[in-house]
């Protein structure tokens, strides 16, 4: 390949002039309330010489000044910048003209060279007042883009970036080419979705950690070549890769050391990879899932590179091959349970590359065929009914493009059987009712707001949909179309988005309401978006999080084949997302979160009678304000060949679903959170119970459940007699077991939620409470009361520290809490830091009359989550492990600032004990026993998801079980240590 290799030099160093992409929006889309930097606007020249950094820049703030959210139109023409172009929240950035501009950073711009990422173009949260830092993109970064805009980055800028994207639901790059020559990488930090980028040169083509909600980044018919490092490098990103080319690199996809991927890659090409085409990082941990399917290589000689960590690697010694399947991660067995790690491919040679696989996402029509609506009388001005106007429109126009604006609806919009409607931000161009719409009260059968006709070829782009509050009988889409036909960008708004008055001028402003004041709307209307009767086509890009509505999606009755890119489905009272009699559906990157209250009590997906649905890189939320278990993400019945690949339940509570998915039919139920392959089949047998390792547990061992009827069984300790105590933090209360009595004792409560225990000689518990705060209770008193600790702001020299052993979250929270750092966080958010702190205060609450305290302080995150503390004398070694990190550690405290950490297993979970024969009892969906060498060697199966653990009884030879809604017991062969 010594020719190819020339080709791409070649390439990368040939004038940059020579680069000009065809367009994909080659007419001016007319837009009143968007922005456009043309005829000299804000200054702009767009002449590749002039520096238009401030001219975008302006143009940018003042849809931020008008419209909040919206586009800035950007024509024709090479744009130099010479500093960071912020992006604000919802706005988008599309070219236009008959090639694409290009964004273009000179030779050897100033601040390009060294250090950190220098950006190009930045998105960011909502912008910040003059002189005040600005904030990053976050989870709450939706609407943000670009479209149909090429960058080109010159020789002498290494530090250069064309775009940091770290966003969330609706934001998209798309129709774009980097030529980033030697610059570090075209994309970082990435979020949501990409499709159509080609990139071109760079160290990295993405250089990526997690996105900033934590979801899936879907890249979709895109390529990457001459790229030195690698062409993405990633961790934690949920990379999903649909029809994506890799050339001229040494590595196609890098996870970086140590850390791990939800990766999934459908048709994907390698060419000339000669390093490897993948790197896998920890491939050792549960975390790690890896699922490819289809990928055509061609000089690849190492699919998979080997590492230091036991990872051989996998060569391939055919020049051309097709890899049908290769998975890297833990199976699930039919019965749910898992088999373990383990790696599976299957490759056949071939004489040449078969042809790439054809986009299934269909083009737009000319824009040309496009016919503006308001060019035909509808208003979009939130007040004027536009009902008739547009289905005048309809009815006599194939192809409709709709402005920015608010179109007000009081019926249905019936499509054609070709309809395509158009908009290009789905915040700023909406179908909305107004509260309480007469046609859409009461009761009766569904409304939607727009329906596609059976067998139609209908699209539906860049619109979303807000049915307002008080409208029982509306439906958002009712979708009957074929398998050609296509949704992309929609969104589904809960009652109606901010109100910006001149999107709505002829809508007065709304009264408002108290948010709390909406829960009576709470599942009252009819879906978000309904497949039915036939329907199908490709879905991409969707976010449907009203919470009025019955379901976010519900998919019934058919066979049309379906394939869903991205779909984030939220908020929903009883279930997120459902498929009723339904085959041959693909599901790739569907993402569900469950709110308090909005969801608390929903199942995230339901299926029953389907057949042939495949649910891929599949990511599973409860938010941290949920307190109440719930046991089953998905319910599936009476169905057959129900595939998941790589499977993703978490929280930033303890509280993630207790299964990932349950076989109704055989009662199987997938206790791990993470997994690459289970299958359900309709002929799948129930599971037989597992004994009872008999080596570690007394002869006639039997597990008991000697107390029942708690909301979440939790945080236990014993005391020096053996006596067990335990938390139920919603109710408030600390309960001891009476082993005489055979009961739990209530024994104390406190004003907030206890989380954990922790027992300090000769007789005190410390209680952990979620309102980060400290109590105490005296137990030699009888019907004494929990006590709030007062904390001190230096510990004292000696002291032991009480420290949380069965974390929720990784461990590095629990280190920053020792090291007195910490970070803070946007306004309203718990995931999005602002910025770090050093030498952040601590408060040491000790129990009277004692040396051993309990840390707070900062966020006391790793505090508030933990299902159980250990006290660290200085010098000793404890277990801890980390649900998050899935990693159970073996400790040792140095000093009161500082743990130093061995890993002990690739497991982790949410407490961990030992008995004296150094055996090792891990709570993660099950107990699962480990022996001093970190070996498995034995699972006890608990009826419910175990959560905390404490050895106790006279002899110390019962290990309790806190298991959500009970009390377990069993006798041991060794004493507790």
């Amino acid at each position: 390949m010594p020719f190819l290799r020339a080709l791409a030099a070649l390439l990368v160093l040939l004038p940059i002039a020579s680069f000009a992409s065809e367009s994909y929006f080659p007419l001016r889309p007319d837009d009143p309330h968007a922005v456009y930097l043309e005829h000299g606007n804000f200054g702009v020249k767009g002449d590749g010489i002039a520096d238009d950094s401030d001219a975008i820049q302006q143009a940018i703030n003042r849809v931020q000044e008008t419209t909040y959210q919206g586009i800035v139109f950007i024509p024709q023409g090479r744009y130099r910048i010479t500093k960071t172009i912020y992006v604000w929240e919802g706005i988008r950035l599309i070219g236009f003209g008959v090639h694409r501009p290009v964004f273009v950073l000179a030779k050897n711009t100033p601040g390009f060279q060294e250090g950190p990422s220098h950006y190009m173009v930045h998105f960011t949260d909502r912008r910040q007042p003059a002189g005040e830092p600005i904030w990053d993109a976050s989870e709450f970064t939706f609407y943000s883009g670009m479209n149909n805009i090429d960058f080109e980055i010159e020789d002498g800028n290494p530090a250069a970036v064309a775009v940091r994207f770290h966003v969330a639901q609706h934001s998209m790059l798309t129709h774009m080419d980097f030529h980033i020559g030697s610059a570090k990488a075209a994309l970082e930090d990435i979020g949501n979705q990409a499709s159509d980028i080609h990139i071109y040169g760079g160290k990295y083509g993405i250089l990526t950690k997690k996105t900033s909600p934590a979801w899936q980044f879907l890249l979709m018919d895109s390529s990457f070549e001459g790229q030195s490092v690698a062409s993405i490098h990633t961790q934690e990103a949920g990379m999903t890769l649909i029809r994506d080319q890799f050339s001229h690199v040494p590595v196609g996809i890098e996870i970086d050391d140590g850390q791990v991927e939800q990766l999934y890659g459908r048709d994907l090409r390698m060419q000339d990879v000669l390093g490897a085409a993948i790197d896998l990082g920890d491939d050792k941990n549960l975390r790690s899932e890896v699922t490819l399917e289809r990928i055509e290589c061609s000089a690849v000689p190492n699919f998979l590179r080997g590492d230091a960590h036991g990872n051989d690697g996998l060569s391939v010694a055919a020049h051309t091959y097709v890899m049908d399947s290769f998975t890297a991660g833990l199976d699930i067995a039919d019965d749910g349970r898992e088999i373990g790690i383990a790696m599976h491919h299957k490759e056949h040679e071939v004489a040449e590359l078969p042809a790439m696989t054809a986009s299934d996402i269909p083009a737009l029509p000319p824009m040309s065929d496009w016919i503006n609506v308001q060019a035909l009388g509808v208003k979009g001005d939130g007040g004027t009914d536009d009902t008739v106007a547009l289905q005048a429109a309809i009815d006599k126009h194939r192809v409709l493009y709709l402005p920015s604006g608010m179109y007000r609806l009081t019926g249905s919009l019936r499509l054609k059987s070709d309809t395509v409607l158009i908009g290009l931000n789905p915040v700023t161009t909406q179908l909305a009712l107004l509260n309480d719409t007469p046609a859409f009260s009461g009761e009766g059968a569904p409304i939607p707001l727009i329906i596609a006709p059976r067998d139609g070829h209908n699209a539906v782009v860049s619109i979303g949909l807000a049915r307002g509050l008080g409208n029982p009988r509306a439906a958002g889409i009712v979708w009957q179309a074929s398998a050609g036909s296509m949704l992309d960008d929609v969104s589904f708004f809960p009652g109606h988005t901010a109100y910006r008055a001149a999107l709505s001028p002829a809508q007065p402003a709304p009264t408002s309401q108290a948010r709390g004041a909406w829960n009576q709307y709470f599942d009252t209307e009819y879906p978000d978006l309904w497949v039915r009767d036939g329907g199908g086509g490709v879905f991409r890009g969707l976010w449907t999080h009203d919470s009025f509505s019955k379901a976010g999606l519900l998919v019934e009755d058919t066979s049309t084949p379906g394939s869903i890119y991205q779909l984030s489905c939220e908020h929903h009272i009883h279930n997120e997302v459902e498929f009723h009699n339904v085959r041959k559906w693909n599901i790739y990157a569907l993402q569900t979160e469950e709110e308090n209250p909005a969801g608390s009590e929903a199942t995230a997906a339901e299926i029953d009678h389907s057949q042939h649905l495949l649910f891929v890189n599949t990511y599973m939320y409860r938010v941290s304000r949920n307190v109440l278990p719930k046991k089953d993400a998905v319910i599936v019945r009476d169905s057959d060949d129900v595939q998941f690949a790589n499977m993703k339940v978490f929280s930033q509570t303890r509280l993630a679903f207790d299964n990932s998915v349950l076989n109704a039919n055989t009662g199987a139920q997938v206790r791990a959170h993470h997994f690459t392959s289970f299958v359900i089949h309709a002929l799948s047998k129930p599971p037989e119970p597992l004994p009872i390792p008999a080596a570690i547990f007394a002869h006639d061992a039997t597990l008991e459940k000697v107390a029942t009827g708690f909301s979440n069984a939790s945080g236990l300790t014993a005391d020096s007699d053996g006596h067990v105590y335990f938390t139920d933090a919603v109710r408030h209360v600390i309960y001891r077991w009476n082993d005489a009595t055979h009961n739990a004792d209530k024994i104390g409560e406190i004003p907030g939620s206890p989380m954990a225990l922790g027992f300090v000689a000769p007789h005190t518990l410390l209680i952990m409470a979620y309102e980060k705060a400290v109590y105490s209770l005296d137990l030699s008193v009888p019907d004494a009361k929990p006590q709030q600790v007062t904390g001190n702001a230096t510990v004292a020299p000696g002291s032991s520290l009480m420290l949380p052993s069965g974390l929720h979250n990784e461990l590095w929270n629990l280190e920053w809490l020792l090291e007195r750092k910490g970070y803070t966080f946007r306004p309203g958010s718990n995931t999005a830091i602002l910025s770090t702190v050093l030498d952040e205060p601590r408060s040491y609450y000790y129990a009277p009359g004692s040396n051993t305290a309990m840390v707070g302080g900062g966020t006391w995150r790793a505090d508030a989550q933990a299902s159980q503390f250990t006290t660290f004398a200085p010098g000793s070694k404890h277990w801890i492990t980390s649900e998050d990190d899935e990693h159970t550690y073996a400790d040792t405290l140095e000093s009161s600032i500082k743990l130093t950490t061995k890993l002990f297993a690739e497991r982790g979970g949410t407490s961990v004990v030992s008995d004296t024969a150094g055996n090792v009892y891990i709570a993660s969906g099950e107990i699962f026993i480990y022996d001093g060498a970190g070996q498995q060697i034995g699972i006890l199966e608990v009826s419910e998801r175990p959560s905390s653990l404490a050895f106790g009884g006279p002899d110390g030879k019962t290990l309790f079980i806190g298991a959500r809604g009970s009390l377990y017991a069993i006798r041991t062969a060794t004493p507790g240590k």
